[in-house]
């Protein structure tokens, strides 16, 4: 059984000079590993790192795991060595495990050589029970969950140092002078004052009240002529892209639901299956766009749809832009036909499409 892995990293980065500097890997990295695709989400601060790893079998893309860890650069061996702290998902019973890399001028820039394993971080250096994997930088940026990694790199909240109380010395008691005899005082005789006449007191002279202008008479404006409101803009239909027909048409088409109807008018409504993860896809009926570049989440992306009454079978096409951040990419399909309601699940990817088909047999009275 092909095992789906959480991985503690080693990465080791040879530099092209003797600074001992952390080599920048910040990024997403990608990568076939025994049968499985790997990916890692790599966010980077100075000589410290943490992310995601996901992976999934490639013949069944259900088994698969998700899983975050932390790490950082050791500058006297010219590591990174991370650590797996905790599943995020988990299709089956997957261990954690260590990671190395380093840089190889054989395979060029943007290329990381990775080896693999599950003992102690010695045999992880000294390559026992390991095997090797390329993986290639495939985005500047590392991709984000929905939620967010709570342990990357935690805020360490400082206390501040306590500020010492200054400690007044006791006071020292004066020492008493020699007492002094006092001097005789001598008796002056102050003049007699002459008395202030009193201030006149100021005469108040009261302002003459301004007249309080007339109140404005209302203006009456007679009523004008309403003008009618525009008319709604029309919709402007854009021409399929021919570029994207052609893909559609060269992916394989896996037939995944088969719906028998017996009315003509159909009520569809797409949601994104399971974690919204920025899954988007192209929608095709009988093999035109009916939509492209939606983005599936939980608000649905609704679709009527008039069936024609001289074909008996109607196909529609899911067509995979991208795998979102949880491979592959999955949709619900609410169906309403009539008084009868369905709900149909499809998977695709990037090498298959997913087809539903609608049978179309009207009521016989």
């Amino acid at each position: 059984m092909i095992r789906c892995y959480i991985y503690t990293f080693f990465l080791i980065a040879f530099l092209l000079s003797n600074n001992l500097s952390a080599q920048n890997i910040q990024g997403t990295w990608e990568g076939e590993m025994n049968g499985e695709l790997l990916r890692v989400s790599i966010e980077q601060k100075g000589m410290d790192i943490c992310g995601f790893t996901h992976d999934y079998v490639l013949r069944d893309s259900l088994d698969n795991c998700t899983a975050a860890y932390a790490g950082g650069y050791m500058p006297e061996q010219k590591v990174w060595m991370l650590r797996g702290t905790y599943f995020i998902r988990n299709s089956g019973s997957h261990v954690l495990m260590r990671l190395m890399l380093w840089e190889d001028a054989r395979y060029g820039k943007n290329r990381l050589r990775a080896r693999v394993t599950t003992g102690s971080s010695m045999s992880s250096l000294m390559g026992i029970g390991a095997y090797d994997v390329i993986l290639r930088k495939v985005s500047r940026r590392p991709v984000k969950l929905a939620g967010g990694l709570p342990n990357c790199f935690p805020k360490i909240k400082k206390i501040p140092a306590p500020v010492p109380v200054p400690v007044k010395p006791a006071p020292s008691k004066p020492v008493a002078p020699a007492p002094v005899p006092p001097k005789p005082t001598p008796v002056v005789v102050k003049p007699t004052p002459k008395p202030i006449p009193p201030k006149p007191k100021p005469v108040v002279v009261q302002p003459t009240p301004k007249p309080v202008p007339p109140a404005p008479k209302p203006v009456v404006v007679k009523d004008s002529v309403r003008k009618p409101l525009p008319s709604p803009v029309k919709p402007i239909l854009v021409k399929p892209d021919a570029e994207l027909l052609r893909k559609m048409t060269e992916r394989k088409q896996s037939q995944q639901s088969t719906l028998e109807v017996n009315v003509k008018q159909i009520n569809l409504k797409v949601y994104d299956n399971g974690d919204i993860d920025n899954d988007t896809v192209s929608i095709f009926y009988n093999g035109k766009l009916l939509l492209s570049h939606q983005r599936l989440s939980d608000k649905p992306i609704i679709i009527n749809l008039d069936l024609d009454e001289n074909i008996t079978k109607h196909t529609l096409t899911m067509y995979a832009e991208n795998l979102g951040g949880i491979p592959p990419n999955t949709a619900l399909i609410v169906v309403t036909a009539g008084d009868k309601r369905y709900e149909l699940r499809s998977k695709a990817n990037l090498e298959e499409n997913a087809v539903l088909i609608f049978e179309y047999k009207p009521k016989e009275y």
